[in-house]
């Protein structure tokens, strides 16, 4: 079930971060920026609004604009002023009471958020928009019912509405009814080809029930969405469980080429040699560049000394084995691992 709600995309804010990714450098604050020296360019999108707030004070569709680019940049208290300043000249503006409610996401203020969103229905009780985001609400809590209320209601105002049949297919996953929920986001699918998230479950379930389709979906899925890291990333874990760990590999240098750092495709590349072709030279090598990466990365750890084993260095192996083991007691393949190399000795 937890697998299936962290791809929910609540309010619109998530980011998608590969396990293991880099960090992103913060974001500027232009007044730090102020300070050091920096002046932010005069055609950044930021400047340009603030000059126009500047020039008339009164606009509300400004300070939303400007809420917004807030939050991108992860500057939530001036969104917030920004938001709030947006409500108080237009008390009926529903736009900015969603924003308001993504902004109450992000600083875990439950109790506000359905107080917003109900405050929205209010306003307009013909918006589906705060039922889907209240539906997202409550599918995180497991409110289930709560949950299926306000996506039908949503969808009484209007059959047409991706995110609501998408967040409906959601719960019924959560509920692990995978045919309903298949029937779901094949809708929202249908009704917005361009709509990620319903693809990338579509293409979950195929692969969990061993779906002769699979391959050819997630084909499909990155031609359709080629800047979406995730789809290749899956097509290469698909196709190097699928007997082309070749062309996986292909996948992981492109993958690479955007996050050269990656521990987690770096440790992937050297599975690959080290499980389906047989290479333990380039897994360890792979192995290390892992672990220089991120040095706690136990996973990595435990393979570099495995390919140690492998080659007959047992060692080597029971060294590696042993500092697993020493960071994680209950690491279960390391103490097979050592039962196996006390074995050998015997």
């Amino acid at each position: 079930m937890k697998r299936h709600l962290l791809y929910v995309l609540l309010f619109g804010m998530a980011v998608f971060c590969m396990t293991a990714c880099h960090n992103d450098p913060p974001k500027d604050n232009p007044e730090n920026n102020q300070q050091n020296g920096q002046v932010d360019s005069p055609r950044d999108p930021l400047v340009l609004l603030s000059d126009s707030i500047a020039k008339d004070e009164n606009r509300a569709d400004l300070y939303l604009r400007r809420a917004s680019l807030y939050v991108e940049r992860d500057q939530v208290g001036q969104a917030m002023i920004d938001v709030n300043k947006a409500i108080q000249l237009d008390p009926k503006n529903v736009d900015a009471m969603l924003l308001l409610s993504d902004i109450y996401y992000l600083l875990g203020d439950e109790t506000n958020i359905t107080a917003t969103l109900n405050h929205a229905l209010e306003v307009d009780p013909f918006d589906a928009r705060p039922m889907v985001k209240l539906a997202e609400l409550n599918l995180l809590n497991q409110n289930y019912n709560l949950a299926f209320g306000y996506v039908d209601n949503a969808l009484k105002v209007s059959t047409f509405n991706p995110k609501a049949y998408f967040v409906k297919g959601m719960t019924y996953m959560a509920k692990q009814d995978t045919v309903s929920a298949m029937k779901n986001f094949m809708i929202a699918r249908e009704q917005d080809p361009s709509f990620y998230d319903p693809q990338r479950e579509i293409c979950a379930i195929y692969w969990a029930q061993h779906n002769p389709m699979t391959e050819s979906f997630m084909r499909s899925m990155l031609a359709n969405f080629p800047d979406q890291p995730m789809v290749r990333y899956d097509l290469a874990l698909f196709l190097q469980d699928n007997d082309n760990p070749e062309e996986a590999l292909l996948h992981y240098d492109t993958l690479l080429m955007l996050q050269p750092g990656n521990s987690r495709l770096l440790f992937n590349k050297g599975y690959v040699y080290f499980v389906y072709l047989g290479d333990n030279e380039q897994a360890l090598s792979y192995f290390n560049q892992s672990l220089q990466s991120d040095p706690t990365y136990l996973d990595a750890l435990y393979n570099k000394g495995h390919v140690y084993e492998q080659m007959g260095d047992y060692a080597q192996a029971k060294a590696i084995y042993q500092q697993v083991l020493s960071k994680r007691p209950d690491y279960q393949l390391a103490i097979d691992a050592m039962n196996r190399i006390s074995n050998q000795a015997e």
